[in-house]
């Protein structure tokens, strides 16, 4: 009886509520959750605005990286460098293909077998800049897409294929650079790489320290499309094993890594490219290279978008074939007519 007793005295008693004041919670907390569902919209408004206000001042916050706005290169990436500049002696363009030492022909000559074309010399010690002194490489687009690239270097003339400073002229800021074009497909040891300006044709032979790193790059996949095409041209049935296993056996140019697989799928969409601009010259009935099993291997293999070559690029392919035999007949022109004008003068 007493532990019921107490047990009643301990046990917890309802609390009452006055009716009145129970309606007015309930009214209140209504109310509440009306303006809750209100509320939203303009706090989303609000929050939103504010989120927005914050990234732009977390993005106007973030430095960009500075862009030259010529070349488009990093102007705080410590590849980025600057031209060294030229000599004294060097002289502009122009000033220097009027240059005595450049001409195969003396001042008495009456200009008899020279021919309307532009002058085509050869050019070594050279180096490629933008406006504003930065290096540049010039097979990344930059000419593509009107970018104006010149060049400084040693000019000699076009039968004299030494990388020696001798026998020429120092120019400077040459150009801007029209086109660049891969020539030399016809079984010689080198490829041949050549700009063309306003005033003249230079064919490329030895960079300038300077210019080494950017240019060695060029010269394995220039070299490696003369090889893959001059291969190709004699067998049309050979399949992509057949050209791996050949490349493999390629000496590379100096600075340059042993060919291999991987060197064909690094290069494959240029050398594609080079091999569409080689068969644009083909002649009627001629059979493409574009169709040989083992180029179709490597487009399939790499992934490369067929048609895909720049204007630049495709102009510099595209007289390819066209230019390896004018270039050549050209040269053996002017060793000619040189040789002609030099044994005349013996008694």
């Amino acid at each position: 009886m007493k532990q019921k007793v107490l047990k009643d005295m301990f046990a917890p008693k309802p609390v009452m509520v006055d009716p009145e004041v129970k309606e007015h919670d309930k009214t209140s907390q209504e109310t509440s959750d009306e303006c809750s569902e209100d509320e939203p919209v303009s706090k989303r408004l609000k929050t939103s605005n504010k989120s927005n206000d914050t990234v732009k001042r977390k993005k106007s916050a973030v430095k960009k990286p500075l862009k030259c706005d010529i070349c488009k290169q990093l102007l705080e990436s410590p590849s980025l460098e600057m031209f060294s500049g030229d000599g004294n002696e060097a002289v502009e363009e122009f000033i220097a293909l009027a240059s005595e030492t450049l001409s195969i022909f003396d001042a008495d000559s009456n200009g008899e077998g020279e021919w309307d074309d532009k002058p085509q010399h050869r050019i070594t010690n050279f180096t490629v800049y933008d406006e504003y002194g930065h290096l540049c490489p010039f097979d990344t687009g930059l000419i593509d897409q009107n970018v104006p690239l010149y060049f400084s270097g040693y000019i000699k003339p076009i039968y004299d294929d030494s990388p020696a400073l001798t026998g020429g002229v120092y120019g400077t800021k040459l150009g801007p650079i029209d086109m660049w074009y891969v020539a030399g497909f016809d079984g010689g040891e080198k490829e041949l790489i050549g700009f063309t300006t306003i005033y003249a044709d230079y064919l490329l032979l030895q960079p300038s320290d300077q210019y080494v790193p950017l240019f060695d790059t060029l010269r394995e996949k220039t070299f490696l499309s003369k090889t893959v095409i001059e291969v190709l041209e004699e067998d049309y049935e050979m399949t992509l094993e057949d050209l791996i296993n050949i490349v493999q056996l390629v000496v590379p140019p100096e600075q340059c890594q042993p060919f291999s697989e991987e060197t064909l799928l690094k290069h494959a969409q240029f050398l594609v490219e080079q091999i569409e601009s080689y068969d644009l010259a083909a002649g009627e009935g001629d059979d493409l290279l574009i169709t040989i099993p083992a180029v179709r291997g490597l487009i399939k293999l790499a992934g490369v978008t067929l048609g895909a070559g720049g204007s630049q690029q495709t102009t510099s392919g595209k007289d390819q074939k066209q230019r390896r035999r004018p270039v050549k007949a050209r040269e053996d022109k002017v060793l000619l007519q040189s040789q002609e004008f030099l044994y005349s003068e013996q008694p």
